[in-house]
């Protein structure tokens, strides 16, 4: 029952923002209706899954094994290998490197090799079970949101339809591990937001932390997640009779929560970014150098954007 308040509460957060979207007037659901919609919250993880599934037989049709399509795929796996033979975050053995941008999807990769059979199997089906996980943290996130469940449904099955999500699932690559850990802090982060003061563990930013050592992308999402924390706002109290209307007022900013839930994220981070201060002299990777050192335009490029927006709407042109 706390759930269900707490997920309602985190619903009416974003609710004015998403009414356009949402069914209006949606008669209850009767005993059948909810009896459907408990079958069919297993329809997108199914169908992820089988994407990621016809992916991989297509590939053993083709090839006759499992390999990655990807030189960085490669890369991954052999630093994996390396630190579970107890060599170490090295390429080559005994030559500790700070070149993993993915620390967290390295460690999942190297506890691979401890089960029997191929090391590039199991990691395709890892990819798989993530992805599918992914399409449900979807549906969950759209109705805390406040999404009616077929919108929410809907969103989960466009997640697990899109093409670049199902390749990174085989791929080897850190994607599914990535959306996974992004969509659940967002999801933890609402319904600890919506929570206000009460006894709920602030783990959000721990899970938001954890996403950014899949991809350090995810620290942009870790500040946007501080920042929302600082922007509290409450309606006033119900004003005497005639009295001019007030709107919103800041309200009080959880602070000890705030710091728990930034503690947490700091004890996630302080072991990679130590290893990379001890190891390579900075606390960003070396790829960093080569990949984003220099700002060297404010504005993306027309041609950049193109690329982008490609990736993201071509796969679903019905989005545009």
């Amino acid at each position: 029952m706390a759930e269900d308040d707490t997920r309602a509460a985190a619903g009416a957060v974003a609710r004015d923002m998403l009414r356009p979207f949402m069914l209006r007037n949606e008669p209850p659901a009767t005993p059948s209706d909810a009896e459907a919609r408990a079958r069919l919250v297993w329809l997108p993880p199914a169908v992820a899954a089988s994407a990621g599934l016809a992916y991989l037989a297509a590939e053993l049709y083709t090839l006759g094994h499992p390999g990655f399509p990807l030189d960085d795929s490669f890369i991954h796996l052999q630093f994996a290998k390396n630190l579970a033979a107890g060599r170490g975050l090295s390429y080559n053995p005994g030559d500790i490197v700070t070149g993993s941008t993915a620390p967290l999807w390295t460690a999942l990769l190297a506890l691979l090799f401890y089960l029997p059979g191929s090391v590039f199997l199991w990691a395709k089906l890892a990819g798989i079970a993530l992805s599918a996980a992914g399409a449900d943290a979807t549906r969950r996130l759209g109705r805390d949101l406040g999404l009616a469940p077929a919108l929410a449904l809907l969103a989960a099955l466009v997640t697990a339809i899109t093409g670049p999500l199902a390749w990174a699932a085989v791929s080897g690559m850190e994607v599914p591990l990535f959306v996974v850990l992004s969509l659940w802090g967002m999801i933890l982060h609402g319904r600890e937001r919506a929570a206000g003061g009460e006894a709920r563990p602030p783990l959000s930013l721990a899970v938001l932390a954890l996403g950014a050592l899949a991809r350090p992308e995810g620290l942009l999402l870790l500040a946007l997640a501080v920042a929302d924390r600082l922007l509290v706002f409450r309606r006033p109290p119900e004003s005497p009779e005639g009295a001019e209307e007030t709107g919103l007022v800041w309200a009080r900013v959880p602070w000890r929560r705030l710091a728990i839930g930034l503690l947490l994220a700091a004890l996630v981070l302080a072991g990679p970014l130590l290893f990379y201060r001890l190891a390579g002299g900075t606390f960003l990777p070396t790829t960093y150098a080569a990949k984003g050192a220099a700002v060297r335009r404010l504005l993306p490029s027309a041609s950049y954007l193109n690329v982008i927006l490609g990736i993201l709407f071509v796969p679903q042109p019905f989005t545009m």
